[in-house]
């Protein structure tokens, strides 16, 4: 089967549409679910397809999943809100080109209000995933887990901290913890600590997932010049920003300073590197703030969570018989010649996808491949699909079209009035003899006319 996407929205339960197969149930691990169980159906649209025939895989997630909830609803972070992502997976194995994953996906934001009092966490809709069946033979769905993430819109993350999902941190030689209780102008550094380093060239990084993000840190006298360059790796796609901390009041520090690294990112990882440009003067960092506009399962959050089958669930068994795609007619070679352009299309436009490589390992937990962009944030879930192919190339939606030449009449570029299709001119009379001699007659009648008129008059004369 060649794997492609779908727009339409999942059944909910209640209602059905072709095969349902479940309820199955997930053991999750990870911060939102850890060591719980939830419940989820998935609805084929049929078990048995013809070659060209769709296949359409809905998710049938349900009402609220009361053990999925923050686990720490008094955290500050949660103050803004979160983007719930969730990615519901199916492998296909069998009748397809390549074995992969199908992956229907949804992103919705949930209000503070929900975090804060650690209500269960609906896990709202999820785009369908759809398959083409492309030649006959036996095949089958395996259902695959269930990925969360939660990321907040706006998180704070002290100079130390546990790395977590794929948010962590790095200091280079030259920096030194610092612990400072006291107060500056009514603020204390966040949780009261900071890192701090004075030599020329000394660097520290911070990774993150998220859109944006600043740094906060000190503005004194003993401060120092530094930059901030925030990547993915691929020096194409940094933004960098120069920063000079000196406060030329002795003896007076500002703490909490925002510096910005980063704004209107794609949500995606990046790592953000602090550099001190000058000798014997200080470059701090007391915290990091990390904005999130959207969320996705292509990077970890915090809040990670994997749901997998348990115990491994059954296949569930698909046939495809011959058949295969309609054809369009092609143009009649009888039809007028004047209607058949030359140059007309002689295959139907395929829609079958081309492969490209993915590198994606087979039962990964984690979703890679085709990045589709995020949509902004909504109270309802967005739908979004996305189609990994792992252990094999990713289809991509290609149109082939051939052009072929069709020669419909003679080959010769202008064909003369009446004359036959062989290039020559018919032979034609002269008729400029025929013109001479009429006109001669037409003068001459009118010499005689014009004598007759001559005489009559002189007549008239003598008679007088």
């Amino acid at each position: 089967m060649g794997i492609a996407t779908a727009g339409a929205l999942i059944v909910f339960p209640g209602t059905s549409q072709g095969s349902a197969e479940g309820p199955y149930y997930f053991k999750c691990v990870g911060p939102l679910a850890d060591n719980q169980t939830i419940a989820a159906s998935i609805s084929l649209s049929s078990k048995e397809l013809t070659v060209g025939q769709q296949l359409v895989i809905n998710w049938q997630l349900g009402d609220a999943q009361r053990s999925v909830k923050v686990p720490d609803p008094l955290n500050p972070n949660h103050d803004k809100g979160g983007h719930l992502a969730v990615t519901a997976r199916v492998k296909a194995h069998g009748v397809w080109t390549g074995q992969g994953a199908i992956d229907s996906t949804g992103t919705r934001l949930v209000p503070a209000d929900d975090l804060r009092t650690g209500k269960p966490l609906s896990l709202g809709l999820v785009s369908p995933g759809l398959a083409t069946a492309e030649r006959a033979g036996s095949g089958s769905i395996e259902v695959g887990p269930i990925i969360l993430d939660l990321a907040d819109v706006e998180s704070t993350w002290n100079n130390d901290f546990q790395p977590v999902g794929d948010f962590s941190h790095w200091y280079g030689p030259g920096w030194n913890h610092v612990n400072d209780p006291l107060a500056y102008f009514g603020k204390t550094h966040y949780e009261q600590d900071l890192r701090e380093a004075k030599n020329e060239g000394d660097e520290a990084t911070f990774t993150f997932v998220g859109t944006g993000v600043d740094l906060f840190g000190d503005k004194k006298n003993d401060m120092s010049e530094f930059t901030l360059v925030t990547d993915q790796g691929n020096p194409p796609d940094e933004a960098s920003e120069r920063y000079n901390a000196y406060w030329q009041v002795a003896g007076e520090r500002r703490v909490l300073e925002k510096f910005t690294a980063a704004t209107d990112l794609p949500y995606g990882k990046y790592t953000v590197k602090i550099k001190n440009q000058t000798q014997d003067k200080f470059a701090r960092v007391d915290a990091w703030k990390v904005y999130a506009n959207t969320a996705d399962n292509l990077n970890a959050s915090p809040y990670r969570t994997v749901c997998s089958p348990e115990p491994k669930f059954p296949l569930i068994p698909l046939t495809v018989t011959g058949g295969g795609t309609s054809q369009s007619p092609s143009p009649d070679p009888s039809g007028d010649p004047s209607q058949t352009p030359s140059g007309t299309p002689s295959t139907t436009p395929s829609t079958t996808p081309s492969t490209t490589p993915s590198t994606s390992p087979s039962g990964s937990p984690s979703p890679s491949g085709n990045v589709s962009r995020p949509p902004t944030p909504q109270e309802n879930f967005t739908p979004l699909v996305s189609v990994i192919v792992q252990g094999t190339p990713t289809p991509t939606a290609t149109t082939t079209v051939t052009l072929t030449s069709t020669p419909t009449v003679a080959q010769v570029a202008i064909t003369p009035l009446g004359g036959a299709q062989t290039g020559e001119a018919p032979e034609r009379s002269n008729p400029g003899a025929a013109v001479l001699a009429v006109g001669a007659l037409l003068l001459m009648g009118g010499m005689v006319s014009g004598l007759k008129l001559l005489r009559r008059r002189a007549a008239h004369a003598g008679e007088r």
